[in-house]
């Protein structure tokens, strides 16, 4: 939208298609929304509990500028539990949510036309962060056909002497894909050769269905190449919340306290109670949501093979599932108004993930079985799939 008092650089700035869901979803009364990742599974009862118990005793002003030394002090030690990870809580920095650390990291690392590579089909916000940080996204693409694994000889070719990190997401968003253990040395070994960092995205953690559920860090911990990104949306199913965190050297740490003064000051004391409780019963906590949303993603995946002009790899991590439709004839777009419009189920489309998304949808398992059984019934008796 080009007018005088909105600056030149977004005047030709492309909403993403998961900024449209909510208009999109008002469309027809009946809808049933695929769209936004958004878990309906309950926040544990004991988080709100002591949550509430906290704001009553006073924890209702500000924290520390790095986030409550109580929360970082239980990440350290979850990490060292889970991981054999010994951080600091010096190493820590608390965020509302990933995409704020995602920006506040972009933003703390980037001089003006670094380079990040992203891994596509990747996460939707992604291009516009690394633009607002003065930085060029680099794609390297993946095919579903390969089951979106990555050639490490292929992506070293996209890294220049301006390369100053590359993301890694695993579980993936959209595709669902879990880079194993092969892989990630890799990457490592990359980042070691040519001297970037690597931003491990490893907000689906809880929600990981194969053997490789080591997260990055915990491949080398001491390497100061590495940043971990972190959020309790998916995990925890606390989207509301609006909580995360970052772990890196301290001196990043310091350069996104310095900057994150100016944006957000400090972060929301009481959901950073709630992180305390969710981090000590974790383990609880997460067995019942990853057993919920696996018993889903499996499901759909069954559905799915057996439609015509769809299909989708095995799921190996998130709530979501990216199928193929190229056999439709259709561009992605085109099928999601159209499944939109016919079976009134709404979903995204993969274009919005990258190029390498075009002739995609991603469905987001979040409601639950009978709800998922409807939709795939209508999706199942349009005429373009049968």
């Amino acid at each position: 939208m080009k007018y005088k008092f909105i600056a030149k650089r977004y005047w030709n700035f492309k909403e993403a298609s998961l900024s449209k869901t909510n208009e999109m979803v008002k469309r027809y009364k009946d809808i049933i929304d695929l769209s936004i990742g958004d878990p309906d599974y309950p926040v544990d009862l004991s988080i709100i509990e002591n949550m509430y118990k906290d704001a009553l005793a006073g924890h209702t002003r500000y924290t520390e500028f790095l986030g409550d030394e109580e929360l970082r002090k239980e990440i350290c030690k979850s990490y060292r539990e889970d991981c054999r990870c010994n951080y600091t809580k010096e190493n820590v920095f608390i965020t509302s949510g990933g995409t704020h650390a995602m920006y506040l990291l972009l933003e703390s690392i980037l001089d003006e036309g670094d380079e990040v590579i992203a891994i596509a089909p990747y996460y939707i916000y992604y291009e516009p962060q690394i633009r607002l940080a003065k930085g060029n996204l680099i794609v390297y693409n993946t095919l579903s056909e390969s089951n979106f694994e990555i050639d490490i000889g292929e992506l070293e070719k996209t890294i220049s002497y301006r390369t100053k990190a590359i993301i890694i997401n695993s579980p993936n968003n959209p595709t669902g894909r879990v880079y194993n253990e092969n892989t990630i040395k890799a990457l490592i070994d990359l980042a070691n050769k040519h001297d970037f960092i690597i931003i491990a995205d490893d907000i689906y953690g809880a929600l990981n269905f194969t053997n490789f559920k080591k997260p990055v860090c915990s491949y080398d911990y001491k390497n100061e190449r590495i940043v971990t990104i972190y959020s309790y949306s998916k995990d925890y199913c606390m989207t509301g919340f609006r909580l995360g965190h970052i772990i890196a050297d301290e001196k990043i740490i310091e350069c996104i306290k310095n900057v994150n003064e100016s944006v957000n000051f400090t972060i929301n004391a009481m959901a950073q109670r709630a992180g305390i409780y969710a981090i000590r019963r974790r383990k609880e906590i997460q067995s019942g949501i990853y057993e919920e949303y696996r018993k889903r993603i499996f499901y759909a995946y069954e559905r799915i093979r057996n439609i015509n002009n769809m299909e989708a790899n095995l799921p190996e991590g998130t709530f979501y599932l990216f199928p193929k439709i190229k056999g439709t004839g259709l561009t992605s777009e085109e099928i999601w108004e159209k499944i939109l419009d016919d079976a009134h189920v709404l979903v995204l489309p993969g274009n919005g993930f990258g190029e390498a998304g075009e002739g995609h949808i991603r469905i987001a398992c979040t409601v639950g079985i009978e709800k998922l059984k409807e939709a795939f019934d209508r999706i199942e008796n349009m005429k373009i799939f049968k």
